[in-house]
């Protein structure tokens, strides 16, 4: 809550600040914006008698963290249309790759391309997001996004070649890469805090939904000639992308803290409005001065920087992906941030819903439409298990949801190496796709959600847009790699020695996460600055980078 994160940092000792100051090579985190707010705090909540615990949780989490309002849902489900086009792409894909091949006479490496390039070029778009947004907005984004989207499914759908395909899917990839970087960053802004987990766990939602209606999808226009059905499938997601951008995406309110950034007085307004139709009226307030407090402090300490050094450049190096790499507090959000996107990816979970077809084959799983059922059952797991996480991330907490599915992961990862590697050896094709659904719910129930949530929300506000774009940029270079090579990679370590390898990756995970990673449950945007802020002050003055202090330590 509030007061732990400002109570903490009030406690930092002034000799202990200046020694982090030393060592970080010139950050001063007592004065930074999250510390100045959180210290501020300190002044308004200390200053009044202290309530009853119990009851004073009661008013934190109706009040200051907000209400969930109706535009802040509309909102969420309109921007996670992004999530649910890429989950489709992965699940049609998976199916309708093979008649692809056959009409257009693709080889081994040709289908691979066809498949993984889309995540490589979305790689692209997710950085590009990251300084687009800032001069933009979100809600130009999204349009453009929309409409690249639509632009490559069309041109997909009617190729006649290889290259014709692969251009309609670079198309598509710059914008499902732009979408990416804005949407999570988007949903975190303008949700409460205490809806927060829940809400930006929509995107990994509709990436859940998106795939199984692809997987449903294969089944059917199974029975239609290969041209016909493929193209079918492609032309099949305009529809309802043509429906969002007429009528949901003109109602799409922006984001408050991208308002607030030039400081003018129309614009604050406007946030102010924003924030009351989504937060509430009793939380607009406090957050609106919050955002306001941390921006201000960022000014004057830009200024301060410029009036010392006389460098302007030096001036835009918190801003700008220098201060993203460098300073201290963002260096410590990118670690979390981005390896949390980057292992959700490495584990293989990608290969396994890519390549269902090809998994199953190599269990023994001969029959296409046997093939096709078994995927949609893998789509129905991983949907049926994504919404008992996303309901249980502000429940039980990021850290221990993250854990705890990890956890899962590794011990279905090795299950699912071992039957691929028994297969008329004690390992039947039920066990085989029993644990494949097993590795896939784990990863539903924590490494999927609380990978957005993460990422959207560590990342200190005047770097937030470009530490979103380059987590999601990874996560689908990540991504991307994985489909490229998969079938390669099973052909010269077989399938088994392919998930036996994503069961260290996800071992590496669950020992990374317990060392760094937070719990930022409850907390809002500014407080998990604050949070990071004191962190990397108190590992300075002990002389290195040690695991955070965790509130609620799983």
């Amino acid at each position: 809550n509030r007061a732990s994160v400002a109570l903490c940092v009030s406690r930092t000792p002034p000799r202990l600040c200046m020694h982090s100051r030393q060592r970080a090579g010139g950050y001063d985190t007592t004065n930074s914006p999250s510390m100045e707010v959180a210290q501020q705090r300190v002044v308004r909540e200390t200053d009044i008698s202290q309530p009853d615990p119990e009851d004073m949780s009661l008013r934190d989490g109706h009040n200051s963290k907000g209400t969930l309002e109706w535009l802040a849902v509309q909102s969420v489900c309109t921007v996670s249309i992004f999530a649910a086009l890429l989950g489709y792409d992965i699940g049609v894909m998976a199916g309708a790759l093979l008649p692809m091949s056959r009409d257009l006479d693709f080889n081994s490496t040709q289908g691979e391309v066809a498949v993984g390039c889309l995540n490589f070029i979305s790689a692209a778009g997710a950085i590009g997001g990251g300084v687009v947004y800032n001069k933009h907005g979100a809600v130009r984004c999204v349009k453009f996004a929309v409409v690249l989207y639509a632009v490559g499914m069309a041109v997909i759908a009617m190729a006649g070649s290889f290259t014709a395909v692969f251009v309609g899917r670079l198309v598509c990839g710059l914008g499902v890469g732009l979408g990416f970087a804005i949407c999570p960053q988007y949903i975190a802004e303008i949700s409460p805090p205490k809806w927060r987990g829940v809400l930006v766990s929509m995107f990994e939602i509709s990436i859940n939904l998106g795939l199984l209606c692809g997987y449903v999808a294969n089944l059917a226009f199974e029975t239609l000639p290969d041209s016909a059905r493929w193209r079918s499938l492609m032309v099949l997601p305009t529809i309802p992308t043509a429906l969002v951008y007429a009528f949901l995406l003109p109602k799409l309110p922006e984001s408050p803290r991208w308002l607030l950034r030039d400081g003018s007085p129309g614009k604050e307004a406007l946030a102010r409005d924003v924030l009351v139709k989504t937060c509430g009226e009793l939380a607009a307030g406090s957050a609106l001065a919050d955002i306001k407090q941390v921006l201000h402090a960022q000014l004057e300490s830009r200024n301060v920087s410029v009036s010392g050094n006389g460098d302007t450049a030096g001036s835009k190096r918190n801003n700008g992906w220098r201060g993203l790499f460098f300073d201290p507090v963002p260096r410590r959000a990118l670690l979390i941030g981005a390896g949390t996107a980057f292992f959700q990816q490495a584990n293989g979970s990608e290969a396994a819903v890519y390549y269902v077809p090809q998994v199953l084959a190599a269990a023994g799983v001969k029959s296409e439409h046997s093939q096709l059922q078994a995927a949609a059952l893998v789509g129905v797991c991983k949907t049926i298990c994504i919404v008992v996480g996303q309901f249980s991330v502000d429940v039980y907490g990021r850290r221990v949801m993250l854990l705890a599915s990890v956890g899962a992961v590794t011990a279905s990862l090795a299950l699912l190496s071992w039957c691929l590697g028994n297969v008329g050896n004690g390992a039947t094709e039920s066990i085989t796709l029993a644990a494949l659904c097993l590795f896939m719910m784990s990863f539903s129930l924590g490494v999927g959600p609380v990978t957005w949530v993460i990422t959207s929300e560590i990342f200190p506000i005047q770097v937030r847009s470009k530490g979103v774009a380059f987590s999601m940029a990874l996560n689908r270079l990540t991504s991307g790699t994985v489909a490229m090579t998969f079938l390669t990679l099973t052909e010269h370590i077989t399938v088994s020695g392919a998930f036996a390898l994503f069961t260290c990756v996800s071992a590496s995970q669950f020992v990374l996460t317990f060392l760094f990673l937070p719990e930022t449950k409850g907390k809002t945007l500014e407080e998990i600055e604050a949070f990071l802020a004191f962190g990397v002050a108190e590992q300075g003055a002990r002389g290195g980078y040690n695991r955070v202090v965790n509130e609620n330590a799983a």
